[in-house]
């Protein structure tokens, strides 16, 4: 992938030792790595740049839905939006939330990548998987009028670790959750059946520290929250790393190397203006999160930080993500990967969406692919 701001150097680098000179634009999980893991982490701070963009028509339908999409009721769904942001101009949490959903990365992508778990001051382990991702964003088709409701269909094939092997989980997420909940599908190998998966959503875990509603920092129904706006400010988030997206693809990050920051400091931070979100868990609701605060970048609604506490208030876990354009014309998206997602209670952490190919738009599957159906016949082969 080539990174745009290769002759870039960092402008200066926040540590353990002189963090607390930029506490005001430092989030709690920033502060809490820095105290946790003072020889580890270290930020290297570039020039800011403002690269988001997206195709002429996608900025069209994002100017419609200003004017006229709403809220539903449930405040779960837009009404009225179609193939672009549904709420450009907000201060509505709820509708934040669906923007970051709803975001857009392109029409149709191929994505290989992989994951890895392991322990803090330890070698990775081998806790890793490599799907193959295909998503089809009956959202963003340039043929639809967004009648079906239908928001995107992901349908993922795993091919490691071994006792996952040919396992494969279709979703399709719709614009109003609450009138048209998550659909999902499973199919496990050794049962060679296709079931019905209600519980791949919201806490079910998807690894030993990240639930299934964790990925791309949030997705699915926000439902089982209440949703507030705590405001806009500038922090330091990842931003731009396009040497540390395509590092692993190239051979530059070993699992070995992966220990609590990245050896080689690939991670790139920016100072960017975010919106900060606090989801609070709804009374009579259930969840192993009773608190998120999510950090929404203004100009992608892509989720670069994301810190959830427990039952009593602790900080438990977080999660950063890298944000970057992508600018290969059959994309034209901004992305948020690869991730790394750290918890307090075991000491462990997990990079995940960790690229093995550079991402490829794709011509879109049709939609019998994303059924059950579909699922059948790709076991078959």
């Amino acid at each position: 992938m080539p990174n745009p701001f290769a002759d870039e150097k960092p402008l200066f680098t926040i540590t353990a030792s002189n963090y607390e000179q930029y506490i005001d634009k430092l989030t709690p999980s920033q502060i809490d790595a820095f105290k946790r893991y003072p020889d580890q982490i270290k930020m290297n701070v570039y020039p800011t740049h403002r690269t988001a963009a997206a195709p002429d028509w996608v900025q069209e339908n994002t100017y419609n839905n200003a004017i006229n999409a709403s809220l539903n009721d449930a405040g779960t769904g837009a009404n009225n939006a179609c193939g672009g942001i549904p709420f450009p101009i907000t201060n509505n949490g709820n509708e934040m939330i669906l923007n970051h959903n709803s975001r857009w990365k392109g029409s149709s992508l191929h994505m290989q990548y992989t994951a890895f778990q392991s322990y803090m001051h330890n070698p990775a382990t081998t806790l890793a998987g490599e799907s193959n991702t295909l998503w089809q964003w009956h959202y963003y088709d340039q043929n639809s009028d967004c009648s079906d409701g239908q928001l995107f269909s992901f349908f993922v094939t795993y091919n490691y670790p071994a006792r996952r092997k040919g396992e494969m989980i279709l979703v399709n997420d719709y614009i109003d959750a609450a009138a048209t909940p998550r659909e999902a599908w499973q199919y496990i190998p050794g049962q060679r059946r296709v079931r019905r998966a209600p519980t791949v959503a919201y806490d079910t875990p998807d690894s030993s520290i990240f639930t299934y509603d964790d990925a791309f920092l949030y997705n699915g129904s926000p439902d089982r929250y209440d949703w507030k706006v705590l405001g806009k400010k500038e922090i330091y988030i990842p931003y731009s790393g396009y040497d540390l997206a395509s590092a692993y693809g190239k051979g530059e990050m070993k699992m070995e190397e992966a220990i609590a920051s990245d050896p080689k400091n690939l991670w790139r931070w920016e100072l960017h203006r975010v919106w900060v979100v606090e989801a609070t868990l709804k009374e009579g609701e259930r969840h192993i999160y009773a608190k998120r605060t999510f950090y929404l970048d203004e100009d992608t609604w892509n989720i670069a930080l994301t810190e959830k506490y427990d039952g009593k208030g602790e900080l438990w876990r977080y999660t950063w993500a890298n944000v970057y354009q992508a600018y290969d014309p059959a994309i034209q998206g901004s992305f948020a990967r690869p991730i790394m997602a750290f918890d307090i209670d075991s000491g462990q952490f997990l990079w995940a969406y960790v690229d093995t190919h550079p991402l490829a738009g794709v011509e879109p599957k049709e939609k019998e692919f994303f059924t059950p159906q579909g699922i059948r016949k790709q076991a078959r082969r």
